[in-house]
C-alpha cells in the first residue's frame, strides 16, 4: 500500500525581489522523502549486479514479497514460518539472508543495529507464534513499553488439559497479556480469583524497576464452555481494570464491560472502552 509520507516541516519565508524590483516572499519546500536515505536502505539495493551467491528457499521469497504489505500479514491467519537457528556459520540462516548486516556468528554480533533493518520486514518477522514454555518468554515479558515499542501478548489455551485452577497462576508472569482464550478447559471461578489476585505492584530493587506485575493489561477473556465458572466470577472479573470483552461467563453486565452468555458464541464490545 502506498501512502503519503509524513513530513514535519515549518515553511521559512525569505524576503527577495525579482528583476522588476518587486518584493516577493520565497518559501523553501521540504526535501522530497525519496532524497532522504534511511539507515536501512543500502546504496546497493537498486544495483541489479548485487545478487545472492546461492539459491535461497521459497520462504525467503515469500517473506520478501510480504514485506511490501506488513499491514496485511494478519489476513494470513495462523500461517507461520518456524525459524530454526543455524548451529554453525556454514548452515543457511534465513535471517542472515533477509538481513545482510545480521551475522550471528561474528564477534561483534551484539552490536547489530536494528535501524539497518527495513521496518516493513521487521513488522512481518515479529508477527510470530511462540510456545508458552519457550525459555525466552519471561525475558520478552520484561521489555518495557515505550513510545516506540509495545509488546502485546495473545495467548490461546483452548481445550488445554493442563490449565487448571492451580496452574493458571503461572500466567502471572505474562505482564503484557492482552487477550486470553481459556475456553473448554477445567478453569473455574477459583482460578480466575487466583489470577486476579496476582495483580500487584512491585517496589524497585537491584534487578528491576518498580512497576506493575501480573496481567494488568488483560482486555479480552474467553471463558466459553468452562463448566467450573459460576456467578461468583463477576466479582473477580472487575479486578482487571482494562477488561473490555468477556465471552462465556453467565450473562451479566459489569459496569461498562459487556459479557455474553455461555450458550452464545458471540462477544459484545465495551460501550465506552476502546481496545
Amino acid at each position: 500500500m502506498t501512502s503519503k509520507p509524513i513530513v514535519l516541516w515549518t515553511p521559512k519565508a525569505t524576503l527577495a525581489s525579482d528583476d522588476a524590483c518587486t518584493t516577493i516572499l520565497q518559501y523553501k519546500l521540504p526535501p522530497a522523502p525519496s532524497t532522504i536515505r534511511p539507515p536501512y536502505q543500502s546504496p546497493h539495493d537498486s544495483d541489479p549486479a548485487v545478487r545472492l551467491r546461492y539459491v535461497p528457499p521459497l520462504a525467503y521469497f515469500c517473506i520478501k514479497a510480504l514485506a511490501e504489505y506488513p499491514d496485511e500479514v494478519h489476513s494470513l491467519g495462523p500461517a507461520r514460518v518456524r525459524y530454526q537457528a543455524p548451529r554453525s556459520r556454514t548452515q543457511f540462516d534465513i535471517l542472515s539472508a533477509l538481513i545482510p548486516t545480521y551475522r550471528p556468528f561474528d564477534r561483534d554480533s551484539d552490536a547489530f543495529d536494528l535501524s539497518s533493518v527495513d521496518p516493513r520486514l521487521w513488522a512481518v518477522l515479529i508477527q510470530y507464534t511462540l510456545p508458552l514454555s519457550d525459555v525466552h518468554v519471561p525475558l520478552l515479558q520484561s521489555i518495557p513499553s515505550t513510545q516506540h515499542f509495545s509488546l502485546v501478548t495473545v495467548l490461546c489455551l483452548t481445550r488445554s488439559r493442563v490449565l487448571t485452577d492451580d496452574t493458571v497462576l503461572e500466567l502471572r508472569h505474562l505482564h503484557t497479556l492482552a487477550a486470553l482464550d481459556v475456553s473448554v478447559t477445567a478453569l473455574g471461578t477459583w482460578g480466575v480469583q487466583r489470577l486476579a489476585k496476582s495483580l500487584a505492584w512491585s517496589e524497585a530493587d537491584e534487578s528491576r524497576a518498580a512497576g506493575r506485575r501480573g496481567p494488568w493489561g488483560l482486555r479480552i477473556l474467553d471463558l466459553r464452555d468452562c463448566i467450573n465458572i459460576d456467578d461468583k466470577v463477576f466479582y473477580w472479573l472487575t479486578r482487571f481494570p482494562l477488561l473490555s470483552v468477556t465471552c462465556g461467563a453467565p450473562y451479566a453486565h459489569l459496569g461498562d464491560t459487556a459479557v455474553c452468555p455461555s450458550n452464545r458464541a458471540r462477544t459484545l464490545a465495551s460501550t465506552t472502552r476502546a481496545l
